[in-house]
C-alpha cells in the first residue's frame, strides 16, 4: 500500500512539471509564430478548413489540445508564488504588454494575453479574470480589488450553434486611476472613464463617466469623485501572493 502511494505521488510530481514545460513551449511557439494563423482559443466548432475530412478532424483534435495546453499553462502561471516570475512569463511567454510596476496578484485567469495592455503602476487583485479575446486596455494607476472579471466575448443566445459573437467593437477600455471594487463584472464593449469608481458586486453593462461613483446591477451613477487626484502606485507586491 505504501509503495502504491509513493508511486502515485512520484507520478504526480513528474507529470505536472512535464505538462508545465510542454505547455510553456507550446505557448511560446503560438504567441510568437502562429498567433496570426490559429484562433485564440481553438475549440472544436471554431476550426475551419477546406481540406479533406481526415485533415479537418486532425486539425480539430490538435487545435483542441494546443488550446488546452495554453490555457492550462496560463492558469498554472497564476499559481506561481513569485510575482517577478509570473510577470516575466506574462510578458515574454504570452506577450502581454505590461508597464512598469504592474502588480498581478495570484490566481489571475487570462484569455488571449497577447491582446492585453496594462499601464504603469496598475494593481490587479487576486483571482481576477481578464478575457482579452477582443482586446483589453487598462490605463495607469488603476486598482482592481479581489475577483474583478472583464469579459470581451460572449455566446450569442440566438445562434443555432450557440457560437460566440466575436464583433470588433467589444474591446474593454479602463482609463487611468479607475478603481473597481471586489467582484465587479465588466461586460463586452464597455469603457470606464478616468478616475471612475465602481462599487463591489456591480455589473458594468455600458460606458461609465469619468470621475463618477457607480454601483448596482446594472451599474449606475450614484455620485461624483473628486477630480483632484494624482496618486501614483509604486507599491511592492506582497511576497508569495
Amino acid at each position: 500500500m505504501t509503495s502504491a502511494v509513493l508511486y502515485i505521488i512520484l507520478c504526480i510530481l513528474l507529470v505536472k512539471p512535464f505538462f508545465m514545460v510542454s505547455s510553456y513551449a507550446i505557448s511560446i511557439a503560438y504567441f510568437y509564430f502562429y498567433k496570426n494563423e490559429m484562433s485564440d482559443m481553438v475549440s472544436l466548432h471554431q476550426v475551419r478548413t477546406n481540406t479533406n475530412m481526415v485533415k479537418k478532424i486532425t486539425k480539430r483534435i490538435l487545435g483542441a489540445y494546443v488550446g488546452g495546453f495554453i490555457f492550462y499553462s496560463i492558469l498554472q502561471t497564476g499559481k506561481i508564488p513569485f510575482h517577478i516570475i509570473r510577470n516575466f512569463i506574462y510578458r515574454y511567454f504570452y506577450r502581454a504588454k505590461l508597464g512598469k510596476n504592474v502588480i498581478i496578484y495570484s490566481g489571475a485567469e487570462m484569455r488571449s494575453p497577447n491582446k492585453l495592455t496594462i499601464g504603469e503602476g496598475t494593481i490587479i487583485g487576486h483571482y481576477s479574470v481578464l478575457d482579452a479575446r477582443n482586446f483589453i486596455e487598462i490605463g495607469e494607476n488603476v486598482n482592481f480589488s479581489h475577483g474583478v472579471w472583464l469579459w470581451t466575448e460572449q455566446h450569442n443566445h440566438n445562434a443555432h450553434d450557440f457560437s460566440c459573437e466575436s464583433p470588433k467593437n467589444k474591446k474593454i477600455t479602463i482609463h487611468n486611476r479607475v478603481w473597481l471594487g471586489p467582484r465587479v463584472i465588466v461586460l463586452p464593449g464597455c469603457t470606464i472613464g478616468e478616475g471612475a469608481v465602481v462599487g463591489a458586486g456591480s455589473v458594468v453593462t455600458k460606458d461609465i463617466e469619468p470621475f463618477s461613483l457607480n454601483a448596482g446591477i446594472p451599474a449606475r451613477k450614484i455620485g461624483e469623485r473628486s477630480r483632484n487626484i494624482n496618486y501614483v502606485f509604486r507599491d511592492k507586491p506582497i511576497p508569495f501572493i
